[in-house]
């Protein structure tokens, strides 16, 4: 018979942040997320427990009983990341651990708990190893992952155990919600007198199946046994990495490109391999009075060309201060992602695509890849927001017109214009030390402000203007002003 154990993390956001000193959780604290357009905490602390707070409160009726009460918006990457670190670290306690997110791990002990000296002594050995960590849980044990799940939530102990084929019997007593059923459906239940799993195991199952639904059935058959779920294991993500260690440390340029090349040719011959590429490679080199030095690198895409990663570590490389040498080195791939295959090209397109990467890579990885950026059209009727920046890594170069003319170059703010003979649009005038004449003119296309913003309230007449002197201008006007000054707002193709 398989046994199952079950590792609950109540408050693992907390946890998180207490693993890395946060003072704030000196005091009152919660964990604070969004639901149904309303912040309500989700994790709290000792200290906020004991003023009053509960998970699930909404934050304004918290401050209002604890005005001292901090809080932070959840993390769900940087849960989950320390979640599959501990379900790396469970490992050590049994070969088959699959994850149970959002805050739990389930093991397959059948055939470990000996090791420890028993199911009881497993458990604890568990929650010391976890303490050490700075991690709080409580441990169910049963037959059933449903079992184990319900007694590591709601057992009155620690850890809580089943014994061998009594799983029935050690629910019988927990609520329904122990199944881990929605909340609409344990509210039925309430209302229909039905409150601990005992009494909904006195129910036939095809009356329940018919008012509750085939999920409250198969939860609680699971759980007791009766229907079989075992613990599916997952094999962890694969790391691509390679490390070095020399006899003899080195500091010349040509030496460390060397090590780096034989590195960065293994990492991507297993990449190459898993038709996978990574986005960002980290290099630490150990020095031998200084420590170790973490170098990082990014790309545009997934990359698995080692003569790119020397090509863009070159830089980082050539500022390192090596004084007595170094003789440890490791290269990781991060960002793994898999390789899209496409169609080969020999024209110019496809040399002019690389080449934008290469310098997008390039200055990424110099200036910080936020500060590369590309224009991104918007549809938008007022000029100056018809555009935004966005990241160019990742992009595909693509610009969609607009479906009215527009300038290939926008003034921001215009710039002011002498009139010399009048008109709309003026028929002589001078921008920039230079004369011009009007040749021919098409507006003015009027544009309102927006009245939801503040901005400027006035409203705008562009007009396009070809001039004898051949350039082609974009003028503005306020109507309704009482200079009516005119200016440059742009200059079409």
């Amino acid at each position: 018979m398989p046994r199952i154990l079950s590792i609950w993390l109540p408050q693992l956001p907390l946890d998180r942040l207490t693993r890395h000193g946060d003072a704030r959780l000196s005091g009152p604290f919660a964990i604070i997320s969004e639901e149904k357009n309303a912040w309500r905490l989700t994790h709290a602390n000792d200290q906020a427990l004991k003023a009053g707070t509960v998970a699930g409160q909404a934050l304004a009726d918290a401050r209002a009983i604890c005005p001292d009460l901090l809080t932070e918006s959840s993390d769900p990457v940087r849960e989950d990341l320390l979640l599959r670190a501990l379900w790396r670290w469970a490992d050590g306690l049994s070969p088959r651990v699959s994850l149970d997110p959002p805050d739990g791990l389930l093991l397959d002990i059948s055939g470990c708990a000996h090791l420890f000296g028993g199911e009881a002594a497993m458990g604890q050995e568990t929650l010391t190893r976890l303490k050490d960590l700075q991690v709080q849980a409580q441990i169910g044990i049963a037959d059933t992952k449903g079992g184990a799940r319900a007694l590591a939530r709601f057992g009155a102990q620690d850890v809580s155990i089943a014994a061998p084929g009594e799983v029935a019997y050690a629910l019988s007593e927990l609520p329904v919600a122990a199944l881990g059923l929605p909340h609409a459906i344990v509210s039925e239940l309430a209302r229909a007198g039905l409150t601990t799993i005992g009494q909904l195991r006195e129910q036939k199952s095809a009356e329940l199946a018919r008012r509750f639904g085939l999920h409250l059935t198969k939860a609680l058959q699971t759980a007791t046994g009766l229907t079989p779920d075992p613990v599916t294991p997952k094999a962890a993500d694969p790391t691509y990495a390679a490390r070095m260690t020399l006899p003899e440390p080195i500091g010349f340029l040509e030496d460390l490109e060397n090590v780096l090349g034989r590195l960065a040719n293994r990492i991507c011959q297993r990449l190459e391999g898993d038709q996978r590429g990574a986005r960002r490679f980290h290099l630490t080199v150990r020095c031998v009075d200084t420590g170790d030095h973490g170098l990082s690198i990014g790309f545009a895409r997934p990359c698995l060309d080692p003569e790119a990663i020397l090509r863009q570590f070159s830089h980082p490389l050539s500022k390192l201060e090596i004084e007595y040498g170094t003789d440890w080195f490791r290269l990781v791939a991060e960002h793994i992602e898999p390789i899209r295959l496409k169609q080969g090209s020999f024209g110019e397109d496809a040399k002019r695509a690389d080449q934008r990467l290469i310098l997008i890579e390039t200055l990424g990885n110099r200036l910080g890849f936020d500060h590369v950026r590309v224009f991104r059209a918007r549809d938008h009727h007022v000029p100056e927001h018809e555009f935004g920046q966005v990241e160019a890594a990742g992009i595909t170069p693509s610009w969609s017109f607009t479906p009215r003319p527009r300038p290939i170059r926008l003034f921001t703010p215009p710039e002011f214009i002498h009139v010399e003979t009048p008109g709309r649009p003026p028929l002589n005038f001078k921008w920039r030390r230079l004369s011009y004449a009007t040749d021919r003119a098409h507006g003015p296309e009027r544009i309102t402000p927006r009245w939801y913003r503040e901005e400027d309230p006035r409203t705008r007449d562009y007009w396009r203007v070809q001039t004898d002197q051949g350039r082609r201008l974009w003028l503005l006007n306020y109507p309704g002003d009482e200079d009516e000054a005119w200016y440059v707002a742009g200059e079409l193709a």
